[in-house]
């Protein structure tokens, strides 16, 4: 069971926080994980489970010179829809490495596996 304390996400328009939100797997990288893996992309998919947030999901193959990413991104978090070079990003972690340098890595959301972060934030950025 993984029980993320605060997940935050930071839109164009509005900023939401959540707490102590109870991630459930969903099982979205079954081509990857076991059942029962918790990734980042499952503290969103239990928001929209809960009727907190809406979503879409989109999956991409590649990304510009990226030729094989093969994952699944958010590209809408209620009315904030990807556009151009503009578009979510995550991190997560301890609150110690929040940031550029620290918590935001270059994982997809999907491939990160969760234990036990203190936060989950999803935040919009143009890059």
């Amino acid at each position: 069971e993984v029980i993320i304390p605060e997940v935050v996400i930071r839109g164009t328009r509005r900023d939401l926080t959540f707490r102590d939100v109870k991630v459930v797997p969903h099982h979205l990288r079954n081509d990857t994980f076991q059942d029962g893996v918790v990734t980042a992309i499952d503290t969103l998919m239990t928001l929209g489970d809960e009727g907190k947030i809406t979503y879409t999901l989109q999956w991409y193959d590649s990304i510009g010179t990226a030729d094989i990413v093969r994952s699944y991104y958010a590209d809408r978090i209620n009315a904030d829809l990807s556009v151009g070079r503009c578009g979510f990003v995550y991190e997560t972690g301890p609150y110690r490495f929040a940031g550029i340098g620290g918590n935001h890595i270059h994982i997809p959301s999907d491939a990160r596996v969760l234990n036990s972060p203190e936060y989950v934030e999803y935040h919009w950025l143009c890059i």
